[in-house]
């Protein structure tokens, strides 16, 4: 077992593949499989951050981190990294899956000695749904929560155009707070008015709209996969930190209000809302990611990297290595990054199964099921009828095939005979 162990980790610290090639790689595999999801031509990517408890004294990348959730058994502050995650949608409008296309490390940059980032924990999101749209030419919906609703996300993707189509490559959906305001158009000048023109209008405080219901009106949208009528209002007004307009989505839902925003002033509302209510199946994502697959179960560590303490403390004490030492260090961020990857192209495969092969799957599945939530299985139902299918394929595989060569390498026995060779000798 300890030598299993050894060589996955040799394999994840080797300088033979690059890292950003693979994932390249894994994005043009996965939209060739023609099973993503377009709304209006664009593509629809979900983003968002996870939190990973870790309290390794020599692991890149463990910070202190706050606990934001209401959950009291939780504490407050803890050790542990911060995962950026980018997914992809899949699937069909009722019955979809995040695929996950990315996931980095976004925090403890002082470990491999890039203190001089210069983009936010928030913009570094965005900034991977750039890199995505840069390298496949595909315009993207990028679905945020509230805690990306700033100026300077939206300035982010606004960087990117597609030559192509002569129009931005990212679209931002995102959940405004409460506290927000913005704006009506500066009214026109008057003949004879002195002075420069007023580049904002009337101040509104948005939340209050909900107190005016007369201002909505009721349509019909699915919602978290189920039917129901909503009360549904938009606008378009200025966003003093973009300095420009967006457009305001208030919705009433059954879960309550919600307040929108998207910088596309031509889409429809109703689409607006449908969009975000699909922001829900990254938290699902992360539920299969930690619970069904152990994607981050690594302990990668290295003895270079000085002890930090594994009590909460401030991340400003954060120490990198000495620089003789600074390469060993990197290798080690890399490897946590890769495995990851790799656990996360696992994931995809097992949806990729799922929306293709649904009827077959579930003609092979016989443990037990109390019931099934919907048509499509899920990633762990999947692993549970694959798992087996495949250990029966690796033990009949041919002498001296891939399988096999893996296999020795690891254990260190490469002058082994295969097992069924060794049996008829």
């Amino acid at each position: 077992m300890n030598a299993a162990i050894t060589g996955c980790s040799i394999f994840f610290r080797a300088r033979s593949y690059r890292l950003d090639s693979l994932r390249n790689r894994w994005h043009q595999w996965v939209l060739g499989q023609g099973q993503h999801l377009e709304v209006g031509g664009r593509l629809v990517l979900l983003g968002d951050h996870t939190h990973v408890v870790k309290d390794g004294g020599r692991m890149p990348g463990v910070v202190s981190l706050r606990e934001t959730s209401e959950t009291q058994s939780k504490p407050s502050y803890f050790r542990g990294q911060c995962w950026g995650a980018l997914g992809l949608l899949v699937g069909s409008w009722s019955a979809c899956f995040c695929l996950p296309l990315a996931l980095q490390l976004h925090q403890g940059f002082q470990h491999v000695r890039e203190t001089a980032t210069e983009l936010r924990l928030g913009e570094r999101v965005a900034r991977m749904a750039v890199d995505f749209v840069g390298m496949n030419g595909r315009a993207c919906w990028l679905v945020l929560d509230a805690f990306f609703a700033s100026a300077s996300v939206f300035r982010q993707t606004q960087a990117v155009w597609l030559v192509s189509g002569r129009q931005p490559g990212v679209r931002v959906i995102t959940r405004a707070k409460k506290n927000y305001v913005a704006y009506c158009p500066p009214p026109a000048r008057q003949p004879g008015q002195r002075g420069r023109n007023r580049q904002y209008g009337d101040k509104l405080v948005l939340w209050e709209a909900f107190d005016h219901p007369y201002l909505f009106r009721t349509v019909e949208v699915t919602l978290y996969g189920q039917q129901e009528s909503v009360q549904l209002m938009s606008a378009h007004l200025l966003w003093r930190p973009l300095g420009q307009y967006l457009q305001f989505v208030w919705a009433i839902t059954s879960r309550g209000p919600i307040l929108l925003m998207c910088d596309d002033l031509t889409v429809e509302a109703e689409v607006v809302l449908g969009l975000y209510a699909r922001r829900v199946r990254i938290e699902t994502l992360f539920d299969t990611l930690k619970n069904t697959l152990g994607v981050f179960r690594f302990h990668f560590w290295s003895r270079h990297l000085p002890r930090h303490s594994r009590q909460p403390t401030s991340n400003r004490t954060l120490k990198p290595p000495h620089p003789q030492h600074l390469q060993a260090v990197r290798d080690c961020w890399r490897a946590m990054e890769s495995f990851v990857l790799c656990a996360s192209i696992a994931a995809g495969l097992l949806q990729l199964f799922s929306l293709k092969y649904a009827d077959s799957l579930w003609q092979r599945q016989i443990l037990y099921l109390r019931t099934r939530s919907r048509h499509l299985p899920s990633e762990n139902t999947v692993r549970q009828i694959l798992a087996p299918l495949l250990a029966r394929e690796f033990l009949h595989s041919p002498p001296r095939s891939l399988w096999w060569k893996i296999r020795d390498a690891i254990n260190g026995d490469e002058e082994d005979e295969h097992p069924a060779l060794a049996s008829v000798v």
